[in-house]
């Protein structure tokens, strides 16, 4: 459900820039290894389904690869957990050795992929569970950029609340929208180049997850901390 805003007096084109950059990553990854494995690593709600269909149908494999994914997703979020824990987001070098670790599991992921390894699905369910986790509340919302469903949840319910009183919508619905927009575009962008490059698609974000961890360290901690 939307959460309330504690803030309004801040830069807001960052946030959507990062948030947009972020759920097109997210997007991009899930889209490439859908086609690759046909396994989603970034949302758990369909590897749940295909667990009970696993189960159902004595399919080994099929249950071998989705608990890769559930467990390296959550053992992703454990890392986030480690490294920042569950505050506000703050600006410090966790995050930018939070986002070089991220690059580090999706180059690794290449490099299994290339040579036909499954394994390439763990170390990106671990890399989305970590990037997932990396903001637990921001500005009053919660983000999430790696899967959908309480994105759109959230955004019937400012449609819905529109409907009702008229009221002109926060910065955080249009958030929400651009991640969801955000989202499609990577996914959309991650087939195209799966296409293109098989097996080495994950290149790409892992150069962008590494351009931004090595920014943040050299520039981040130096803006105004949130509280």
């Amino acid at each position: 459900m939307p959460y309330p805003i504690k803030e309004t007096d801040f830069h807001k084109f960052p946030v959507f820039l990062l948030a947009a950059l972020m759920a097109s990553l997210a997007g991009y990854v899930n889209s490439a290894m859908l086609i690759e494995f046909a396994m989603p690593v970034s949302q758990m709600t369909g590897i749940a389904s295909r667990l009970s269909d696993g189960i159902i149908h004595i399919q080994f494999d099929l249950l071998i690869n989705a608990s890769m994914v559930l467990f390296g997703f959550l053992f992703g979020a454990f890392l986030s957990g480690l490294m920042i824990g569950q505050r506000q987001y703050r600006q410090d070098n966790a995050y930018g050795y939070a986002l070089l670790c991220i690059s580090t599991l999706l180059t690794a992921s290449t490099i299994l992929s290339y040579i036909g390894s499954t394994f390439s699905v763990l170390l990106t369910a671990i890399a989305c569970g970590l990037q997932n986790a990396l903001i637990a509340s921001y500005r009053g919302l919660q983000i999430r950029t790696t899967h959908m469903t309480g994105i759109v949840t959230d955004i019937g319910v400012f449609i819905a609340d529109f409907v009702k009183t008229r009221s002109p919508w926060t910065w955080q619905a249009y958030l929400l929208v651009v991640l969801f927009i955000s989202f499609i575009v990577g996914g959309f962008i991650g087939i195209v180049t799966y296409e293109y490059f098989p097996k080495r698609a994950m290149t790409l974000p892992a150069v962008v997850m590494l351009i931004l961890g090595m920014v943040y360290l050299k520039v981040g901690v130096h803006q105004p901390k949130n509280p």
